[in-house]
This record gives structure tokens, C-alpha cells and sequence, in this order.
């Protein structure tokens, strides 16, 4: 009876945690909202931005990988090459900071006369807080954290603003590793840089995908790939 009783226990624990598995399982897997037909926001531009690092590459590497999953939140986006002709041709526009319209002595142009001369629906405004790599070898950090906003540009209205950030941290105990590990990333990180390539690319995509999960839905029905 001992036995019996024993093996339907382990049984049932087993169903348990199977069914934990799941759910942990489809949460994970959770889906996005569908689209939202009654948003007025089809066409968007995401805007170059905002720099308060001292890391030049690090704008262009976090707009790139936000620009890539805003079309899964059912919005079209307008290719970065007709945005920077643009505002570099005709408002003479560079740099993000110059379309900073929270900072008075930008100068910046209103999102109506931005979104009027793109001839879009929406404005992705995005600030670079943080993207920078701290190696000493026995600790190394790396960290991400941006900010965007969306804006309507007929209404000027901000209908969604957020902030993401992601790090990750690795420790080595003896000299020899941390001299290792330190002389390894930093040529990897020179490499990359380089070859234009994001050094922080595992963080800089996990803060984009935290913020699509907030992204209102857009009008546009079929997923842009």
C-alpha cells in the first residue's frame, strides 16, 4: 500500500510540475495585441535620436533594432535613407538633439512640421540614455537603457511613451581569467566597432523587445516582415 500510495504521489508531483512547465512555457510565449483598425497612425517614422552618452555608434545602433520591430505592432515605417535626406536637405537636421522638442534652445522643428515634410501619420522620438561597457576584467558590465515616445503629428498629441533598460554582469575570480576576459572583450568590442557591428547587441535587443510589448497597435493588418 506503501508503494502504491508512493508511486501515485510522484505521479501526481510530475503532473505538477508539467502543468508549472506550461504555463511558464505560454507566458513566455504570450501574444501581442492584434491591430487596431480605429488608430488614425498608420505611416511612422522613427526619428534619429536623442544622444546623452558619450558613445557615437550607440543612436544608431538602438534605432536600427527598434525600427525593426516596430512593423510587429502593425505600423509601417518609412526607410531611414528618405527620413535623413529629408530633415538633412530640407531642415538641415544632423543629429537627433536637433529634433529635441523638450529642450528649448534646440530649436527643433514641432512634430507637425516634422511628420508634414515626411508625410507620415506618427513620430518615434527616442533618447539614448545609457550605452556603455565597464571592463576591469574581474567584473565586467555591459548596460542599455532608451527611452521613445510615439507621437500623432496631426494632434501633436504623445499617445504612448516608455523607457527600457538591460545589462548583464560577468565576474572572474583569479587574475589570470580576469586578464583574459578583459584583453577578449575589448578585442571583440574593437572588432566590432569596426565592422559597424552593435558591441552590445544582446542588450540593446532586449530593451527593444521590452518596449514593443507596450507599443499601442497599429491600423495595419498584415505584419510587415
Amino acid at each position: 500500500m506503501f508503494i502504491r500510495q508512493s508511486k501515485i504521489t510522484c505521479k501526481n508531483q510530475l503532473i505538477l510540475w508539467v502543468m508549472i512547465l506550461a504555463m511558464v512555457v505560454l507566458a513566455g510565449c504570450a501574444t501581442l495585441p492584434p491591430p487596431d483598425t480605429k488608430n488614425p497612425v498608420k505611416l511612422v517614422a522613427v526619428l534619429p535620436m536623442v544622444n546623452n552618452t558619450n558613445d557615437l555608434d550607440g543612436p544608431v545602433f538602438v534605432r536600427e533594432a527598434f525600427d525593426k520591430i516596430v512593423p510587429a505592432r502593425f505600423y509601417e515605417t518609412m526607410p531611414f535613407e528618405n527620413i535623413d535626406e529629408a530633415l538633412r536637405d530640407k531642415m538641415g537636421i544632423t543629429l537627433g538633439g536637433q529634433l529635441d522638442c523638450s529642450n528649448p534652445g534646440a530649436g527643433a522643428p514641432s512634430p507637425q512640421e516634422v511628420g508634414k515634410l515626411l508625410g507620415v501619420d506618427g513620430l518615434f522620438y527616442g533618447t539614448l540614455i545609457e550605452f556603455k561597457q565597464l571592463i576591469t576584467g574581474f567584473y565586467n558590465n555591459r548596460k542599455v537603457k532608451a527611452k521613445f515616445k510615439l507621437v500623432n503629428v496631426k494632434t501633436g498629441e504623445v499617445i504612448w511613451e516608455n523607457e527600457a533598460a538591460e545589462s548583464s554582469s560577468d565576474f572572474n575570480i583569479t587574475p589570470l581569467a580576469a586578464i583574459k576576459a578583459a584583453a577578449t572583450t575589448v578585442a571583440e568590442s574593437a572588432i566590432k566597432k569596426a565592422l559597424k557591428v552593435n558591441p552590445l547587441g544582446k542588450e540593446t535587443n532586449a530593451v527593444v523587445s521590452k518596449l514593443k510589448k507596450t507599443i499601442p497597435s497599429g491600423p495595419v493588418a498584415v505584419e510587415k516582415q
